[in-house]
């Protein structure tokens, strides 16, 4: 690799923009005045060109390329313009005159393709409901063409309608290898136009298909957001004929297809779940027919082993990914031509994917091609003469386009050896494939024969071939059927299309099956079909039950942690005895050895691109969560039998050890959820106990005097506040001073914290919070106090021991004993410790601010709360005086 410097447009700090909110309407000089020095690391013998800089001058930030017909290519801006110039010669540049955007009314597109004489749009725009459909561009698939020959674009035909938008909305297009389809990807806010479902190549009876209901991520993100995800359909030039091909992604924005024709995807990971047992790196996946990739919202995504999914071709990092090419069209050397080129917008990083035939499917090593730092690449794509086009820009940012040519003297050869087996395998998956979509006895005939096979690939085609054909075909093979691989997957098969009225049926044939005996993938496809068989059967009668307990508890707790996952989950579902007691010494075992996930976390250098997300997962990796303690602390939340105070104690007492950890942005929050709702399943005569264990005191009789709430009140999610903040509660409220200082009160701030020398002083003094805070910072601090406490307030968390633990503020060393104050609303409740007990003291990773203070409040209430926060308690601030002057 080369180093090369570049005076280029830098991220005009993409964080602040993101999250505080800078301008739009930067001049042009400005945003020339922020630029720095990018640092490229470039492959041996290829020459970069930095062609033009759109922001520079007024033509926003691109996203979007594609090659047109000749030396004509398009781009469009995020939020604006499509435009289309000539490319420019070998060490040549563009000039602001031979950029033009197209003369009609059509923009704001992630996705362009130039195909069968026509430009194809996918516009990212939220519909307008008070504007006609036919009077605006919203999200859809769009194909404009030249309607009179003269050489210009001029209409707009909409061919696909969609509902959903933004950064997970519709995205990107690629021309199917013989060049007769197109194929288009979108994320998972978009949703599945009802006519796509009359004709799918999955079954579309899809669900969240979890034992026990997700846990929702606390800020609010994707929490409306169902099954299957991000999908990929397929449709001819015109439109009129459409096909759903794949589904389960997270926010997938590219694909492309190698040499042999076989479609890959570059899929999303959620970096606020960095640090739980649910958390998925961004990744490599192959689109095969009717495949299901397993994203569920929250905490429901399925793990890789979930056998109703597949798997990923090759795991990565952390990142954004914005652009997926094959390297067969680009005159790169030879090692390039048979993999993918993808591209990260966090990190700046181009990726080399060296795909490997494995089986039918594949398997990839990946290396570094380029990278830039600050770098936030969007989009690339193969020119005609065979250079590498790719921009920079996104979220508003500087934006350029960038021409990388190969100067070396490798000759340039696609010529690969094909293994002669894995050519024969993926031939028979095609082969089961052909009936996704057929119904015929030769079909069911093809696919029970492949049911059990070697090759996941296959079996999973064979699986979803067999859902497609009427079930009176094949359930007396079932029943007749002795291989155990063939009984799990048509277990899952029976699960997906049958009813509670066969539940019985199929226990008789999976409860036989001795699980030792099995491979490690197929025991937990065992399991998975047990799981099905009860998400969409329900709980089995008493006689299976006891069967399916009887065979399961021989096994558990495993030698296997993804073994021990779903025998947990499965004996906890089924009330077998013992489970709970169990599950809690894994708990406590896991804890003790800190066993955490640490593939797939971002090295050093690569994070020291991102001032966004760099720093964060720097603090990550130097305190990893026990990822797998926690699957075991959430799990356990859904126990409601089998504890006694003890095990109680055990596990309560472990939140304070999770939140000593770091995780991403929604795990602090995630994991108070996750003990509210262990809470619940506490009896009530124990409840202030627990609560107190935990750090959580009630106010008591502390707030006798203080207003009580309007309400009523409601456990706020983050969504909630999101719409708070930016749905237009906060513009449009109409409250006044009065209002927000009851809120303060009812909302018990006024108990540890000053507003302009009224107050209690357990807390910061709130009164110049908002100089230092904007409206986010401080709604979230109180919804989710445990994300950030100050070394100056922190309680004190004091270990026992008797391996018990207390926290609270440390008001005294006397001799041989310390006095604490564990109640913030109680000063006078104190707790005097012997110093011989104690063991270790550290600050309390739980606030002393209890998590669901906003829960008191009506919506009213919470919007009155931050208006005076925002005031600073001023009567006279202007937020209050402009408000008085509205008449």
């Amino acid at each position: 690799m080369r180093n090369l410097k570049i005076i280029s447009a830098a991220v005009f700090c993409a964080a602040t923009f993101f999250f505080l909110g800078c301008k739009k309407e930067k001049s042009e000089m400005a945003l020339l005045e922020e630029e720095k020095q990018i640092d490229f690391n470039l492959p041996d013998n290829f020459e970069l060109e930095d062609l033009y800089h759109p922001s520079a001058h007024g033509q926003g930030s691109w996203v979007a390329l594609a090659q047109g017909p000749g030396e004509t290519m398009f781009s469009c801006d995020q939020y604006g313009k499509i435009y289309q110039f000539k490319i420019p010669s070998e060490g040549d540049v563009l000039k602001p005159d031979d950029v033009d955007s197209l003369s009609i009314d059509i923009g704001e597109a992630h996705g362009l393709l130039w195909a069968f004489n026509s430009l194809y749009v996918a516009v990212n725009k939220n519909w307008d409901d008070d504007v006609p459909d036919e009077d605006e561009k919203g999200s859809g698939i769009y194909r404009v063409i030249d309607s009179d020959n003269d050489g210009k674009l001029d209409k707009v035909n909409m061919l696909l309608k969609l509902e959903g938008a933004g950064e997970h909305g519709p995205h990107s297009f690629v021309l199917s290898p013989d060049e007769k389809e197109i194929y288009f990807i979108a994320g998972n806010h978009t949703l599945i136009p009802e006519s796509l479902l009359t004709n799918s190549r999955l079954p579309i009876n899809w669900d969240e298909d979890n034992l026990f209901k997700p846990y929702l991520d606390a800020r609010g993100h994707a929490n409306e957001v169902k099954a299957p995800g991000g999908w990929i359909t397929k449709f001819n030039p015109e439109g009129t004929q459409w096909e759903l091909i794949s589904a389960g992604y997270r926010n997938a924005f590219d694909m492309a297809f190698n040499p042999e024709g076989e479609l890959f995807a570059y899929d999303a990971d959620m970096e606020w779940d960095i640090g739980m047992p649910w958390y998925r790196p961004t990744r490599i996946l192959h689109v095969t027919s009717g495949s299901e990739y397993g994203w569920r919202t929250g905490s429901g995504k399925w793990p890789e082993y979930y056998a109703d999914a597949l798997p990923a071709v090759h795991n990565l990092e952390q990142g954004s990914p914005t652009a997926v090419l094959s390297g067969a069209a680009l005159n790169f050397p030879s090692k390039y031509k048979n993999g993918l080129l993808i591209v990260d917008w966090s990190f700046g990083t181009i990726y080399f994917i060296d795909l490997k035939e494995q089986g039918s499917s594949y398997t990839a090593d990946r290396e570094e091609f380029l990278s830039g730092t600050p770098l936030p690449l969007t989009d690339m794509i193969a020119g005609y003469d065979g250079n590498l086009y790719f921009a920079s820009g996104g979220r508003r940012t500087n934006s350029h386009l960038f021409r990388l040519r190969y100067t070396g003297t490798e000759e340039s050869s696609s010529e690969k050896p094909v293994s002669k087996e894995a050519s024969k395998l993926r031939e028979l998956r095609h082969t089961i494939e052909k009936y996704h979509s057929t119904q015929s006895e030769a079909g069911v005939t093809l696919a029970w024969e492949n049911l059990g096979h070697e090759d996941r690939y296959i079996r999973y085609a064979s699986r979803v071939a067999l859902e497609y054909q009427p079930l009176v075909q094949w359930t007396e093979l079932f029943q007749a059927e002795r291989d155990p691989l063939t009984i799990i997957e048509a277990s899952i098969a029976l699960a997906h299309q049958g009813d509670s009225s066969i539940q019985s049926m199929i226990l008789s044939k999976l409860n036989p099956i001795v699980l030792e005996t099995l491979p490690k993938e197929q025991q937990l496809a065992l399991l998975r079909a047990y799981e099905l068989v009860f998400i969409r059967m329900g709980q089995p009668n008493p006689t299976d039950r006891s069967a399916t307990i009887r065979k399961l508890k021989r096994y558990f707790p495993h030698a296997d942690n993804d073994m021990n996952r779903e025998l947990g989950q499965l004996l906890l579902y089924l009330k077998a005895e013992g489970t709970t007691q169990a599950l809690v010494d894994l708990l406590k075992r896991h804890t003790e050895q800190k066993t955490a996930e640490t593939d797939n976390l971002l090295p050093e250098e690569t994070s020291m691109r991102s001032e966004q997300y760099g720093p964060l997962i720097r603090e990550i990796i130097a305190k990893m969560p026990p990822s797998e303690a926690i699957y075991y602390g959430v799990l356990l939340s859904h126990a409601d039998q089998g504890w006694t105070k003890e095990l109680r104690e055990d596990y309560f007492n472990w939140f304070y050890d999770v939140l000593n950890a770091q995780g991403g942005l929604s795990f602090k929050a995630g994991i108070e959820n996750v003990r509210l709702e262990a809470m619940t399943h506490v009896p009530e005569r124990e409840k202030e106990y627990f609560q107190e264990l935990t750090g959580v005191y009630s106010p008591s009789t502390a707030v006798a005097d203080l207003p009580q709430p309007i309400g009523p009140g409601k456990a706020y999610s983050g969504r909630d506040l999101n719409k708070m903040l930016w749905g237009g509660g906060m513009s449009n409220f109409e409250g006044d001073f009065e209002d927000g200082e009851r809120a303060f009160k009812a909302g018990m701030c006024i108990m540890c914290h000053r507003m302009r020398g009224e107050g209690g002083a357990a807390g910061p003094d709130l009164t110049q919070a908002h100089t230092k805070f904007n409206s986010y910072e401080m709604l979230y601090a109180i919804f989710s106090p445990n994300d950030e406490i100050s070394d100056q307030y922190a309680h004190t968390l004091f270990h026992l021991k008797d391996d018990k633990k207390i926290s609270g503020r440390l008001l005294s060393e006397e001799g041989d004993s310390v006095n604490v104050a564990p109640n913030p609303f109680n000063e006078t409740y104190t707790v005097r410790l012997a110093k011989s007990d104690i063991t270790k003291r550290e600050p309390s990773p739980i606030s002393p601010m209890p998590s669901g203070l906003l829960n008191r409040l009506n919506e009213n209430e919470i919007l009155a709360l931050m208006h005076y926060l925002e005031a600073g308690g001023d009567p006279d601030h202007e937020i209050y005086s402009k408000k008085n002057a509205n008449p």
